[in-house]
């Protein structure tokens, strides 16, 4: 093996071995996170990342191996799609952070959009600050 492949092998390898997951810097949390529990012998798990102990990016949670749930951070926003277990849309919305004095809330923004196990809107529910002032069903 010549010197410039070993080199890019070596390079490639590193960054696999270097991305430790549950990391935190100056007491925050960083990077990749992986929860993991069991409740009654159904496995939970979320991935995604932190930066400056700010969930960012794209965020997925599992039960049994199912997605249930993607959360896309950006900012104070959080746009969330919620998942039947036969895969199909159940609900979709966005999230805010709100602060209130020394505490952050996130709390249900705007309208959501809810939808059967076959993917049929069954209706919408607006929220202000995580309480419905709006509700609308579809026949």
């Amino acid at each position: 093996m010549n010197k410039s492949l070993k080199i890019v092998v070596f390079a490639i390898f590193f960054s696999f071995v270097s991305c430790k997951i549950n990391q935190r810097q100056n007491g925050l949390k960083t990077g990749k996170w992986i929860y993991e529990d069991s409740l009654m012998n159904i496995v939970i798990k979320s991935k995604g990342r932190y930066k400056n102990n700010f969930e960012t990016g794209i965020w997925k949670e599992y039960v049994g191996g199912k997605l249930i749930s993607k959360h896309k951070y950006k900012d104070s926003i959080c746009l969330t799609k919620e998942y039947h277990n036969n895969g199909k849309l159940r609900a979709i919305g966005i999230s805010k952070l709100i602060t209130e004095g020394k505490t952050l809330h996130w709390f249900l923004s705007g309208e959501w959009k809810f939808y059967d196990s076959e993917g049929v809107l069954l209706g919408t529910k607006i929220y202000d600050k995580g309480t419905p002032i709006q509700e609308t069903y579809t026949e």
